[in-house]
């Protein structure tokens, strides 16, 4: 007699949210195993990754983990952050590409951030900032096209900490393959 004859209702946005908690909360060592899990079903993954890959796997992981409502996102909307076979959103190009500079802009910003040491936040923050200053042009012109650039996404974690997490080779070699790809638009 207490129980109720109407369907249940179940709240997808609410399990979603549920979800985002628990994995937001996740220590390291339990979230990590099971990120690996998803980028190798996803294949991404290649076992044997040298100790810097590892590092880099887990800090892309940690940077991740806030924004994450299950585990597919880190395969589907981070994977520039596990392999550079990623396409970039055709939205955020138009609207972070507009400035036929950039190219120059992102090609001198590649050539800088070889050379700088430490490679970490502050410093290619600096680095960043400095360029802007130098060419007279606002430093979000500059970020919000490198994000597109690093991540091929118009919203993304903080840029100087993506990358740190992404390392100076790729960050470099990602600049300059975007400054070559949208240098014509």
């Amino acid at each position: 007699e207490a129980v109720s004859k109407s369907n249940a209702v179940f709240d997808l946005d609410k399990l979603a949210w549920m979800n985002s908690e628990y994995l937001r909360h996740l220590p390291a060592e339990r979230l990590l195993p099971l990120v690996e899990a998803e980028l190798k079903s996803a294949g991404l993954w290649r076992d044997g990754a040298s100790p810097d890959e590892r590092r880099r796997f887990e800090a892309c992981a940690r940077l991740l983990q806030s924004r994450a409502r299950g585990f597919k996102d880190f395969s589907a909307s981070g994977r520039a952050f596990f392999t550079d076979d990623f396409d970039y959103d055709p939205e955020a190009v138009k609207k972070f590409w507009k400035d036929p500079a950039l190219t120059e802009y992102l090609e001198a910003l590649a050539e800088r951030l070889a050379r700088v040491e430490p490679f970490d936040p502050q410093d290619t923050e600096k680095c960043l900032r400095a360029l802007a200053e130098e060419r007279g042009v606002k430093a979000g012109l500059l970020i919000n096209a490198a994000r597109v650039a690093l991540t091929g996404q118009a919203v993304a974690p903080g840029l100087f900490e993506v990358m740190a997490a992404l390392g100076r080779d790729r960050v470099v070699a990602r600049l300059r393959r975007a400054a070559a790809k949208f240098g014509g638009k």
